[in-house]
């Protein structure tokens, strides 16, 4: 009988407190979060380990279904965007760059994603790949991963070939909604819906995103998928015939767990919301909030501690509450 192997998993970057302790694969993006000193695994954490920072205020395509709206406004400055890096950088793994259009197209992209690395915090970032320049795509090569909308025009195609061309772990951001739900569910079924134009050999994955009614979204709601759509979709995505990755955003998480039980290994890459919890968002004028969908109501202004901010304010507070008594739920209603 031969001896079973021995799994040794290896991280590069370290947190322990006296609650938990939290080890990262920079490489892989592999994270394990486990209790220390006889404590269950954490609820929430005394800072996010993923944080959402928007570095764009402007953005020129306009999407008719942009959560963000259309309103511009500046973009963050790099100074306020290092401020919040030397802030966060032991305890954050990861960071979203993000916002209000393509973050790849801000002024100082390049110093931002430096200034991660600088301090071993894995840069990401998702653009619609629309008039992507070849300087953009080196710096792109020093993050974790990045994704490219599905717009399906040729900019889209171009971008991904481009990116993968490069080396880089390219994945596809595809919006989930009541319009686009035969195309998702065929793409999990394993049809080629884009017609050979993506090299699915080496994609690295296609990640779903819930349509969200916010912003400019607001008057699109005929787009909220139908109960029968989730439905169908949970069953869908829980037993993918593609050859490609699969993943979700949280929010779609929330129900797809109402209608199908994942496996236990399915389980421990599944994630409901974590906002508040693991996670947060900063807006380009410096306002921190739980998620980058949450109303401006629920801003909190960054003129103070973020640490005292994330542990202590009333929007994270709120959010953490609802969610201790209902995991698989959107503290705003999504």
């Amino acid at each position: 009988m031969k001896p079973k192997k021995k799994v040794v998993l290896k991280f590069d970057k370290r947190f322990v407190n006296d609650d938990y302790e939290l080890l990262f694969n920079s490489s892989t993006g592999l994270e394990l979060l486990q209790g220390v000193n006889g404590k269950d695994d954490p609820f929430s954490l005394c800072l996010p380990s993923l944080l959402d920072i928007g570095v764009m205020g402007t953005c020129k395509n306009r999407c008719q279904f942009c959560y963000q709206g259309h309103e511009q406004r500046p973009n963050m400055k790099l100074s306020d965007f290092m401020s919040i890096i030397d802030v966060v950088h032991q305890h954050t793994n990861q960071v979203a760059l993000g916002g209000h259009g393509d973050p790849n197209k801000h002024p100082q992209f390049a110093e931002m994603v430096e200034y991660c690395r600088k301090h071993n915090v894995t840069p990401n970032y998702t653009t619609s790949g629309i008039e992507l320049a070849d300087d953009e795509i080196e710096i792109s090569k020093m993050c974790g991963a990045v994704a490219v909308s599905d717009y399906e025009k040729n900019f889209t195609y171009d971008a991904l070939k481009r990116f993968m061309d490069a080396g880089i772990k390219t994945n596809i951001h595809q919006i989930f909604d009541a319009k686009t739900f035969h195309k998702c569910t065929s793409l999990i079924n394993g049809i080629d819906y884009w017609s050979g134009r993506v090299d699915i050999d080496r994609l690295n994955a296609v990640i779903f995103l819930l349509f969200k009614p916010q912003g400019s979204g607001k008057k699109m709601r005929f787009l909220i998928p139908t109960e029968t759509q989730l439905e169908i979709m949970s069953d869908r995505i829980l037993s993918p015939k593609c050859k490609f990755k699969v993943g979700m955003d949280s929010c779609l998480a929330n129900h797809v767990l109402k209608y199908q039980t994942p496996s236990k290994l399915q389980a421990m890459s599944i994630d409901t919301c974590e906002a508040a919890r693991m996670s947060g968002y900063i807006t380009p004028d410096m306002k921190f909030k739980p998620c980058s969908f949450a109303e401006c109501s629920t801003e909190v202004n960054l003129n103070g501690n973020l640490s005292e901010i994330w542990n202590e304010s009333e929007p994270f507070k709120f959010f953490r509450d609802v969610l201790q008594q209902k995991s698989n739920t959107c503290p705003i209603g999504f």
